[in-house]
């Protein structure tokens, strides 16, 4: 045999077991049409990735009572500036201090965070001639 003919067997005989089948999508997870035994298994490869831990905030009784009790001391300060019934001075809520102060044309809350040290100013104009 030749080197032309030799070449040309080779030749072909890869174009003839090189023949292209068409490509089929199977898909893995069972949520989009994959095997469902495959579930588990993505299921416990997601949990190992994931790094995220759940903060456990349970309060105590005594802390949601504590915030509780200042949350219902804040609202009967608010509904008295709103009203005009409240009188100046200093209140102390535990977390919070709060001064109320009769201004010319209305009231000057200043509440200050006790563990932060934040200070927060509200000015509130008294309207219909309430004092």
């Amino acid at each position: 045999m030749t080197y032309r003919t030799l070449l040309a067997l080779v030749t072909l005989y890869v174009a003839s077991s090189g023949q292209a089948t068409e490509l089929i999508y199977t898909p893995i997870n069972p949520s989009f049409g994959g095997n469902p035994q495959n579930g588990t298994f993505l299921l416990n490869k997601a949990q190992a990735q994931n790094d995220n831990k759940s903060s456990s905030t349970e309060k105590d009784f005594v802390t949601r009572f504590k915030e509780s009790l200042e949350r219902n001391i804040i609202n009967s300060i608010t509904r008295g500036v709103a009203d005009g019934e409240i009188k100046d001075g200093v209140y102390d809520t535990g977390d919070f201090r709060i001064e109320v102060a009769s201004t010319g044309n209305g009231v000057m809350l200043t509440i200050t965070n006790t563990q932060t040290g934040e200070i927060t100013v509200i000015e509130m104009p008294t309207f219909g001639g309430l004092s």
